[in-house]
């Protein structure tokens, strides 16, 4: 159980951090006027509180165990700046990579979990599948981006269909928009 208990920690932590990560980005976004980017991080950011919520909810229930959140990154976390449109490439960058080291926890979780709790199973899984889906969504937002250079228009209309979306999909975490 410490393993399976330190990876939980780890996976808190990770959402507490990321709640914190994206909420920050949403502010920044919006100071450059890249309010679709910023809505989209709002989102990202109340998934990750509720996400964290009611996995310590259930870990607490099931196995009356209370993950213990590491706020080392967090620094990080609420010191991100994007001035300017610039800065736009290498934020996405990071949030990909961010992803996928989260995904990494979240493989070795999901494989602890199945001997553990099967509720605690299935919930790791549908996060991993969360996650899952917005590591592809920011990679192919990426691409779509490269394919006129970042141009300053472009990035425009696609913050403004990103803005659409989240306004009419609050709580989708599917997330199923079209910028292509």
């Amino acid at each position: 159980m410490n393993e399976f208990n330190y990876k939980m920690d780890e996976i808190c932590s990770e959402l507490f951090i990321g709640e914190h990560y994206h909420e920050r980005c949403a502010n920044e976004f919006r100071k450059i006027g890249l309010r679709g980017f910023g809505r989209w991080c709002d989102c990202e950011s109340k998934g990750d509180y509720c996400s964290r919520v009611a996995l310590e909810k259930l870990l607490c229930d099931r196995l009356d165990y209370s993950p213990r959140i590491n706020t080392a990154g967090i620094d990080k976390a609420l010191t991100v700046q994007i001035g300017d449109l610039s800065a736009l490439k290498s934020t996405l960058e990071s949030w990909y990579n961010r992803e996928a080291d989260f995904i990494t926890i979240l493989n070795k979780a999901v494989e602890l979990s199945r001997s553990v709790d099967i509720s605690i199973y299935g919930a790791l899984c549908e996060l991993l599948e969360e996650v899952q889906t917005e590591k592809t969504r920011v990679k192919m937002l990426n691409k779509r981006l490269e394919l006129k250079g970042y141009d300053g228009h472009d990035v425009g209309q696609v913050s403004k269909e990103l803005h659409k979306y989240f306004e009419a999909n609050p709580d989708d975490k599917t997330l199923d928009y079209n910028v292509g």
